[in-house]
């Protein structure tokens, strides 16, 4: 299966330790074409912002960036059977939308976004993105999953994007998925045909009922364990994780890979 991949790094990344964690989450039997986006040309422009007054010196920065970015993704040595590009147009709004439009996944380097002004860009990088994301810290090791489990129709398609892109090595490890209490008996037949696909792909699978607020019960399931997680959510409750202020101060979270399934 051909797929489109986005990846989001900034000059800071060490793109060649970036494909090879991204080559630990992709199905191998897959054939990916990459392309590389410089998603920081904003980060960091604080300090020139403080120093001078002058927009032509920030668009200065910023283009020496690019031109840098481009040049590593130029030098990278990966097998040359890969397919892979750096984006050299004017990453804006417009250009995002219409290349996140026609891709499988984006996946961001969230090490780059390091300070909370940073971690607020990449909030709103993620709020504009129009496919899945999965946002990637430095050591994304994993050994188990969490998906929260929502009763709408998405939580189906965050389990069939995650089997058509993740390594099928990833199903073996333990999954938590967290329900909400069905309301009435419809959804009670629905959640238990849910359960009985997931079953299928995920030999190791523990189920628990939310009591609280999903973000809430989230947070207690990700400390519960010290085993790093990858986690599987919807876009809304995704992206409250990323912009909660626990998210921010905690270490766990992170440092923990996070998968969002976006339409």
């Amino acid at each position: 299966m051909k797929q489109k991949i986005l990846i989001g790094a900034g000059i800071q990344s060490d793109l060649g330790a970036l494909y090879q964690r991204v080559s630990a989450f992709l199905n191998p039997q897959n054939e990916y074409f990459f392309t590389f986006l410089c998603v920081d040309e904003g980060v960091g422009n604080e300090l020139i912002a403080a120093t001078t007054n002058r927009n032509s010196s920030i668009q200065t920065f910023d283009l020496l960036k690019k031109v840098e970015f481009e040049l590593k993704v130029e030098n990278l040595n990966i097998s040359n059977t890969l397919n892979v590009e750096a984006f050299k147009s004017e990453l804006n709004d417009g250009t995002l939308a219409g290349l996140s439009g026609v891709a499988d996944l984006f996946i961001i380097d969230s090490s780059i976004f390091v300070n909370q002004n940073d971690w607020c860009e990449l909030i709103e990088l993620v709020h504009k993105v129009n496919c899945p994301v999965l946002i990637l810290p430095k050591n994304a090791t994993v050994n188990r999953l969490i998906m929260v489990h929502e009763p709408e129709h998405h939580s189906l398609y965050i389990v069939k994007d995650f089997l058509k892109i993740f390594k099928p090595d990833l199903t073996e490890l333990p999954l938590s998925v967290l329900f909400n209490f069905p309301e009435d008996e419809g959804q009670t037949e629905n959640e238990k045909f849910f359960v009985d696909y997931l079953k299928m792909a995920f030999p190791n699978i523990g189920m628990q009922l939310m009591v609280d607020e999903p973000i809430n019960e989230f947070f207690n399931e990700l400390n519960a364990d010290t085993d790093r997680a990858l986690i599987l959510t919807g876009t809304n409750l995704g992206e409250e994780i990323l912009a909660c202020p626990k998210t921010i101060a905690d270490c766990t979270a992170k440092s923990s890979p996070l998968f969002i399934y976006k339409k």
